[in-house]
């Protein structure tokens, strides 16, 4: 199965990434907050987030005081 992760920081615009796996969806998002909130982030909220987002296919990401808040985008 196929899956589309469309990835918006707030104030930018939206970046679509195309997977053909779940599996590589889960793989690359993990490896994408992991790369900008920094390696101390805890690993169940980890998988938390990381699971949400690729259920969702969808996600907002803003940085507030060292930390990552990820939102339901909404694709166009």
């Amino acid at each position: 199965m196929s899956v589309t992760i469309i990835r918006q920081w707030t104030g930018r615009g939206a970046r679509y990434y195309h997977y053909d796996t779940v599996e590589e969806a889960t793989e690359d998002t993990r490896d994408f907050i992991v790369r900008n909130v920094g390696p101390d982030i805890d690993p169940q909220q980890l998988e938390a987030i990381t699971r949400g987002v690729v259920a969702l296919h969808c996600m907002n990401l803003d940085f507030r005081e060292d930390c990552i808040v990820v939102e339901p985008g909404h694709a166009a």
